[in-house]
């Protein structure tokens, strides 16, 4: 029996709210090829961006609790392992990865199996955010990371771009295809280059579920009065002023709210942020965002 050809890995990576889930949609929307395997992870107790994907729940591999790269890693490989025993065997895997995921590990699972093949890994950066993200002690580790282990980058919302902003990409990673149009094409996955330390031990989630509509504008104003603190919030809230539920994101200090594609299965909110007592207090308010407390908020915890 002849061995099968490998299957193509392709690594969706880039920081918090830099557009991996609309990037992902996209390729969706042009057509991924018949039986592609997704697997969508993200950084908190709920797993908001697999109700964001348009695809087909059972082609939907949803971890949750943490970084694929740090904490799920095993799992992962095991899941994948799984996967690669399923009749029909995926066309090609897809992985879209946590916003504070180095791709290194993950790329390392498709590197040593002989079952996969890293056909690229994809780096999505949000142009508005280059100057800010290269330079904060919180974020500058993992972000370079992350484009440094792309085989491809692509930047979205360039027009907010300083001009020196596709430069500073090129300086961290030159090999790298540098892409603007927000289509990409596979090609070889250079080396990736390891990090000192566990940059997400700076991160926190705090995962809330909610029993009734939340207050829309309470939110936003709690959300700006802790910018200082907050890098993305997102999920799939009922509000007391509307009356179907909305996708709610908040990235880069702006938010927006986003009919919602598909019947949602529960009223959550995934907020991270930086540790410390402040993003401690906004978890404490969040909580308080419905008359009665939230069914099952989390505390803000490290990941």
């Amino acid at each position: 029996m002849p061995t099968p050809e490998p299957v193509p890995f392709t690594l969706i990576t880039g920081f918090l709210g830099a557009g991996k889930t609309s990037y992902l949609n996209q390729l969706i929307r042009q057509g991924l090829p018949r039986d592609s395997l997704i697997v969508v992870n993200d950084f908190g107790d709920i797993n908001i961006d697999a109700e964001l994907i348009e695809y087909r729940d059972e082609q939907i591999l949803s971890l949750g609790n943490g970084c694929i790269c740090c904490t799920l890693g095993g799992t992962l490989a095991e899941q994948l392992a799984q996967a690669m025993r399923m009749e029909p065997r995926p066309a090609a895997i897809y992985i879209e990865a946590s916003g504070v995921a180095e791709p290194a590990r993950i790329a390392d699972i498709a590197r040593t199996s002989r079952q996969l093949q890293l056909a690229s890994v994809i780096c999505l950066v949000d142009g508005s955010q280059i100057d800010k993200h290269a330079t904060d002690r919180y974020t500058a580790e993992v972000w370079r990371s992350q484009i440094a282990g792309a085989s491809q980058v692509v930047v979205n919302r360039l027009p907010a771009a300083p001009a020196h902003a596709l430069g500073i990409l090129e300086s961290i990673n030159p090999e790298a295809l540098l892409n603007t149009s927000g289509n990409a094409g596979a090609r070889q996955a250079p080396a990736l280059r390891p990090v000192s330390r566990h940059a997400d031990a700076a991160w926190r989630a705090v995962s809330l579920s909610y029993g009734s509509a939340i207050d829309a504008g309470r939110l936003e104003q709690l959300l700006r009065a802790y910018d200082d603190v907050v890098l993305r919030a997102k999920g799939i809230l009922a509000r007391t002023d509307h009356q179907a539920p909305q996708v709610f994101q908040l990235s880069g200090g702006v938010s927006r709210w986003l009919p919602v594609r598909r019947q949602p299965v529960a009223n959550q909110l995934v907020c991270i942020g930086i540790r410390g007592a402040r993003f401690d207090a906004l978890a404490s308010e969040l909580a308080q965002l419905e008359s009665a407390s939230p069914a099952n908020a989390s505390v803000a915890r490290a990941i």
